[in-house]
């Protein structure tokens, strides 16, 4: 069965945008202030922790935050849904999850500005006061403060922000004393799975991490709507430039690239490289240096690393977008 009739595509320069659902909604606004459509393409899903086992550890954590010295979260996603879970335990509200009032996280109407996707509760009363927090990014530490932990009277840890910025766990650790949590106790809170180089920095110095997972990542598959406004925005012959801002998702995207338009028997599909080849030259704008990598292993060979921060990213998607704003203009 077909699709049915489309609709027509702008000839305006077009971002896709990679991040999941939700998650988006802030920089695809900006974007079309300024002029640039967009395309949401999400390569990751995030939902509550729903496994029994990595909730009754979350809980455990949650219950008494005193004995810790230090808490990290590693994302907005870490931060919104492990305060989600503990304005519920201690509110006796009951463990109802984050993401309960939608598919996609919550209703439009509550989505975080962070960019988590998911409305940040007020913990502000549950959090001690005396127990420092700190975070990779500016996305969580606004994710933080949507959650009434800020300073003051909280103290937050967050790498410094400038033009030569990386929000990564190096730069963290450098922010951190970590001599000075040898013998102590610290509360890592992220999804399932991921880089192990702040857990072991930390346990080399003599500290006790307890890791705690309060998401879950998973590769969605795109429907056939998804493809056929990707498949008609390439069509329109319309500038498009993709914005990848996860190493994960540039590798789930290879997969999906390889499945959809790669070789069965040594016969492409008609009209299949064409598109390939098209999606392989388009800008990539990332803001990360392993995203960068990741971008290229999936064959991309046009991508801009820009400072991290998503006024960074927009004003380089700007830069991208002004001459062909201009001669679009001059036609």
């Amino acid at each position: 069965m077909g699709l049915g009739p489309r609709a027509p595509v702008s000839s305006s320069p077009c971002v896709i945008l990679t991040r999941p659902d939700g998650q988006s909604g802030a920089l695809a606004a900006a974007l079309q202030t300024a002029g640039i459509d967009s395309l949401a393409f999400p390569l990751l899903h995030i939902a509550a922790q729903a496994d029994a086992d990595a909730l009754a550890a979350l809980d455990a954590a949650l219950a008494d935050l005193s004995v810790y010295a230090l808490a990290v979260f590693v994302s907005p996603n870490a931060v919104t849904h492990a305060l989600a879970r503990l304005v519920s335990l201690k509110s006796g509200a009951g463990a109802q999850s984050p993401d309960s009032a939608d598919t996609n996280g919550v209703s439009a109407a509550g989505r975080s500005a962070s960019g988590s996707g998911v409305a940040s509760p007020d913990a502000s009363a549950y959090w001690p006061a005396s127990l420092p927090v700190a975070v990779v990014g500016p996305g969580s530490a606004q994710a933080l403060a949507e959650a009434g932990i800020a300073p003051p009277p909280h103290r937050v840890i967050v790498p410094p922000g400038g033009p030569d910025a990386r929000f990564d766990s190096e730069a963290l650790l450098e922010q951190l004393d970590v001599p000075a949590l040898a013998g102590k106790r610290v509360l890592l809170v992220r999804g399932d799975g991921g880089r192990e180089l702040l857990a072991d920095t930390l346990r080399a110095a003599g500290a006790q991490v307890d890791i705690v997972s309060a998401y879950t990542r998973r590769a969605p598959a795109p429907d056939a709507a998804a493809w056929a406004a990707l498949e008609a925005r390439l069509a329109s012959n319309a500038p498009c430039a993709w914005l990848l801002t996860s190493s994960e998702a540039v590798r789930h995207l290879a997969t999906l690239l390889a499945a959809r338009y790669g070789t069965q028997e040594g016969i492409h599909t008609p009209g299949t490289p064409h598109i390939l080849a098209q999606i392989l030259a388009a800008p990539c704008f990332t803001s990360h240096a392993r995203i960068a990598d990741a971008a290229r292993a999936a064959g991309f060979d046009r991508i801009t690393q820009c400072a991290a921060g998503d006024e960074n990213l927009l004003a380089a998607l700007k830069t991208w977008a002004d001459p062909i704003q201009v001669k679009h203009d001059d036609r």
